[in-house]
Formats: structure tokens, sequence, C-alpha cells
């Protein structure tokens, strides 16, 4: 109930503030939920740990409270995304990688989008739709009704579809040999099922579709810089996927890395 209150008043608080208002405001409450220790902060400075052992535990622990703050940002900036025109939010984007998308584009088959709780994904879903591409993500569905539908609706006014249904093989393995894409996050586990990166992996191989690595972080100046590994065959080897193209994306912005939950097996 707690849950479905704040992102009730977050909607309402977007609607009403100004963009920089309501960024200021959701730092400041991050800060906060930070400084009370929720079990989600302990998760994520025990990831950092395992992404960057060289860093001290202070570091790791500055690095967490700046994850805490993207978080509250990257929210703010998706319950507001169906404002901002595709042509702006496309000249906001610094791409990184481009000939790597031009290829993915250029198999003419279906692609698995790569990615991780990092930057601003529902930020990158929304720029990947807006040049054209129809993509649907895979999300775990929220356990409030009202949230769920909310996150789907918004991400429907921007051309991006939502996968929440159990099993969700079948649907996605319909939309990559129909040359669509689906985005999932490489960084999460379900309990009891096999990892994410293994499920796409295992996916790629049965529909014949690329994996392709692809981070959407954020920069100083608010705009983003989207990065692109090489496109992954629908043979490469899962472990390979996530040490040789997710994980050197991720350390290019640690800060950003919002993994509030333990990390898959084999990572780092």
């Amino acid at each position: 109930m707690h849950t479905l209150f704040g992102y009730w008043i977050a909607d309402l608080l977007v609607r009403w503030l100004p963009a920089r208002a309501s960024r200021g405001l959701a730092v400041g409450l991050a800060r906060v939920t930070f400084a009370l220790r929720p079990p989600a902060r302990a998760a994520l400075e025990a990831n950092l740990e395992r992404l960057s052992p060289e860093r001290t535990a202070a570091g790791r622990r500055r690095l967490a409270r700046d994850a805490f703050e993207h978080f509250a940002v990257s929210l703010v900036e998706f319950l507001r995304l169906h404002r901002v025109p595709p042509e702006r939010l496309a000249g906001s984007v610094e791409v990184h990688g481009h000939c790597h998308l031009k290829a993915a584009r250029r198999a003419g088959r279906g692609v698995i989008v790569m990615s991780a709780h990092a930057g601003s994904w529902e930020c990158g879903a929304a720029w990947l739709a807006s040049r054209g591409i129809r993509l649907h993500v895979v999300a775990r569905p929220h356990r409030h009704p009202w949230v769920e539908r909310l996150f789907v609706r918004r991400r429907a006014q921007r051309g991006v579809g939502t996968i929440p249904e159990r099993p969700v093989w079948t649907r996605a393995a319909r939309l990559l040999r129909a040359g669509e894409w689906v985005a999932v996050m490489g960084d999460r586990t379900e309990q009891g099922q096999p990892a994410v990166r293994e499920w796409a992996a295992a996916l790629a191989r049965r529909t014949g579709a690329l994996r392709l690595p692809a981070l959407m972080l954020r920069r100083p100046d608010g705009h983003y810089c989207v990065h692109f590994g090489a496109p992954l065959s629908p043979g490469a080897d899962a472990t390979d996927a996530d040490h040789d193209a997710l994980l050197p994306l991720l350390r290019l912005a640690p800060s950003q890395w919002m993994a509030f939950e333990a990390l898959p097996a084999g990572w780092a």
C-alpha cells in the first residue's frame, strides 16, 4: 500500500510541478530513503563491490547514494516522458556504437536488446521506438494493478509495448520471429528461474535473434548518451554476453547502476 501511494503521489507531483522542481524533490526524497538504510541499499553496495572490487567501502557507499538519486530522477523522467516530443528526445541523445545499432538493424531479423537497470532505460526504450523500431520490453509486473497499468500506458504512449504475461517465452519468440525487437534486463534473475541472460541466450538460439548490448546513461548536463556493444550471434555463450558486453558498459557509470537486488550467478 505504501508503494502504491508513493507512485500515486509521484505522478501527481510530476503533473503539477515544473521539471526542475520535481527532480529536486525526487533527489531529496532519495537521500532520505538512502539514509534510512533500506534492504535495497545493502544489496546495491554488495553488487557494486562485485562490479568494482578495487573501490573502498566509502567509495561504494557514495556510488550507492548517487544511484538512489539517479533512480529517483529516472522515475520522474519516465512519468514526464509522454510530454516530451520525440524530436526533443532525439536531440538530447548522443550515440556511441552507432555502427553496432546499424548492423543489428541491417541483419533483418529479430533483436534482443540486452540492457540493465542503469541510467534511464525507459527513455532508452522510447528513443529506440522513435527511430521506427518495433520494441517490446519484458517487464516484471508490478504487484499493484494501478501501478502496472500506469507503466504500460506510459510506454504505449511512446510506441513501446510491454510483455508482462507469464510465461513470456511464447509471446517474445513470436515477436522475434516477426523481426521485431524485445528488450530485457540482463542484471536480473527470477526466484527459482534461470537468470535473464541465460533465458535470453536460449531464446536467441531458438529464434535466430541477435542480442544487442545497450545502455542509456545520463550526462551531467541532463542529456543522455546511449552506448551499444557489438551484436552477439544467436550461438554466443551467455557468459560472454555478460562479461564481454554489459559489464564494460556498466563500468562507464557505476553510480548510475540501480542494482537493488542480488545479482544473478556468474556476474563480475
